[in-house]
């Protein structure tokens, strides 16, 4: 019996010990298991520059999306309370690059001065622009632009070509007063009439390029960042047709950032850089208008596995101060603010910027925040 009770006793030890050792090799099997990542909303935005030789680099995999948009909100909360912004501009404009693309900084400012409308609203987007305020579902169409197509493009520099039975689907974050839209049909740009108050546009056509629709809602603030734009390149919109829509629109503030691709470009012709500049300033500037210059972030090229500094960067920025001087524009200077904060190495430590030319959406956050401060200081 002592035997028998022995042999049970050991028989059930193992099995115990063996549901435990189990278990323990079960955790930390679980413990090793590599977690899959996903991209980032930022990661999916940045994109080459078309002069920009820069490559894609994974950077921010300890970034992920909901902790940018905590550290975003503990930015806001903690600088800029947007309930006390006042500035007495009603209608802006951000125009030039890829700096301006994703509308990270023209959606910060809709949030800070509370102006959640669009006056101009692109027909279509190429692959890698963002505009928070129109949701796309377009059909049928090819997507022209800057860095595609050399002549009749529209105001903002897009234009939705339609090759055969195409439709338009735009669904708006707001509503829309009095919509009217660019056709361009036998050789000549037409505005046409379209709703009076609508938040979804949606429409058939066979043929025709639609360059964009126009709001007259009484404030708004639009994103026109083309990827890969620059000031040897955006003059390629029709200037006829963008003088009329400018007009139309009349914007009081116009911010410009152009100067990344030409940085890294190997020569700069310095008298149509200066003269282009000044072209494309004309085409938004009316009587009351303010006109600010970026100079952009240290934009760099991805040579031989390493990043390097773009060859102008010196002589843009010296350009870009001089067309501010000659024009009676302001510059806000984004290189020296990032210099000031221990240069792209330290933004890049601090997640406000990418290994490339590109800041992270902290960074263009950032950048917004301290051009708002700028503009309270600087008011007419």
């Amino acid at each position: 019996m002592r035997i028998l009770s022995i042999f049970i006793a050991l028989f059930l030890f193992s099995s115990c010990s063996s549901s435990v050792l189990n278990s323990i090799i079960y955790k930390k099997q679980e413990v090793k298991a590599p977690q899959k990542s996903s991209k980032t909303h930022q990661e999916s935005l940045i994109v080459k520059d078309a002069k920009v030789n820069t490559n894609i680099i994974k950077i921010t995999k300890e970034e992920k999306k909901q902790d940018i948009k905590k550290e975003v909100k503990q930015e806001i909360k903690k600088q800029i309370p947007i309930k006390n912004i006042k500035l007495p501009y009603k209608k802006i404009a951000f125009v030039g690059d890829s700096h301006f693309a994703s509308d990270y900084i023209s959606a910060y400012f809709r949030n800070a001065l509370g102006i959640h409308s669009l006056g101009f609203i692109p027909a279509i987007l190429p692959k890698w622009h963002n505009q928070y305020l129109a949701k796309y579902n377009n059909s049928g169409f090819k997507v022209e632009y800057l860095i595609n197509t050399k002549d009749n493009l529209s105001f903002s520099g897009i234009n939705a070509n339609c090759l055969d039975n195409c439709e338009i689907n735009i669904d708006l974050g707001f509503m829309a007063n009095d919509i009217k839209y660019l056709e361009f049909k036998s050789g000549i740009w037409n505005f046409k009439n379209y709703k009076k108050n609508t938040n979804k546009i949606n429409f058939k056509l066979s043929s025709s390029k639609i360059g964009g629709f126009l709001s007259n809602n009484s404030s708004y603030i639009d994103n026109l960042g083309i990827n890969g734009a620059s000031i040897f390149n955006y003059l390629r919109i029709d200037d006829e047709l963008a003088f009329k829509v400018a007009e139309k629109l009349d914007y009081d503030l116009v911010v410009f950032s152009f100067g990344t691709n030409e940085s890294v470009s190997n020569k700069i012709n310095q008298e149509m850089f200066l003269n282009n500049y000044k072209k494309i300033i004309n085409i938004f500037k009316s009587t009351n208008t303010k006109i600010i210059l970026l100079i952009p972030p240290e934009p760099t090229l991805y040579v031989n596995k390493n990043y390097v500094k773009g060859e102008n960067n010196e002589l843009v920025r010296t350009l870009i101060k001089k067309v501010a001087k000659e024009n009676g524009a302001y510059v806000f200077n984004i290189d020296e603010l990032m210099q000031k904060e221990g240069g792209k190495a330290a933004w890049i430590a601090n997640k406000k910027s990418l290994k490339n030319t590109h800041l992270s959406k902290l960074g263009y956050d950032y950048v917004a925040l301290k051009l708002l401060e700028f503009l309270k200081i600087t008011k007419d």
